[in-house]
C-alpha cells in the first residue's frame, strides 16, 4: 500500500484555529475530503461569500468540505478560459477507469455531470 494522499483524501480538518490572534492549530474533525467550491456552497448550503474559512487540504462538513457519503470536488487542471476545472467523485473513487466522474469549470455542474454518469451506467437515464 502507498502513502500517497490523493485530492479527493479524507484525513483531519486543515482549517486554522485561532486563539487571542494567533494560530492555535487545526480544526482536527474528521474530513471527508477537500473544501467544496464556492458556487457549491452558495447553493446547496445557503452560504454567503465570506463564510467559508481558508483551507487547504481536507476540510470537515462544518467547514465546508463534503459530508458523509455526498460527492467530493475537487480542482483538476483548467478549463480552456484558464478557470479552474473541477472534478466530482463519489467517496469510493479509485480512478477514472474503475469510477464514475463528472468534469466542469463550476463544481455544481461537474456534481450534475457525476450523477448523471452513474445514472446512465445504472440504466437509468442521466
Amino acid at each position: 500500500m502507498s502513502n500517497e494522499t490523493f485530492a479527493w483524501s479524507g484525513g483531519k480538518c486543515r482549517v486554522p484555529m485561532w486563539m487571542g490572534g494567533v494560530p492555535s492549530g487545526f480544526c482536527g474533525e474528521p474530513a471527508n475530503g477537500p473544501q467544496l467550491p464556492f458556487e457549491v456552497l452558495y447553493e446547496d448550503r445557503g452560504w454567503q461569500r465570506g463564510d467559508a474559512p481558508y483551507c487547504f487540504g481536507p476540510c470537515c462538513p462544518q467547514h465546508g468540505g463534503p459530508k458523509d457519503g455526498d460527492p467530493i470536488v475537487f480542482q483538476d487542471g483548467l478549463t480552456e478560459h484558464g478557470r479552474p476545472k473541477y472534478c466530482a467523485v463519489m467517496p469510493a473513487f479509485v480512478d477514472l477507469q474503475a469510477s464514475h466522474a463528472g468534469f466542469d469549470g463550476d463544481g455544481r455542474v461537474a456534481i450534475r455531470n457525476l450523477r448523471a454518469a452513474i445514472a446512465k451506467a445504472e440504466g437509468g437515464s442521466p
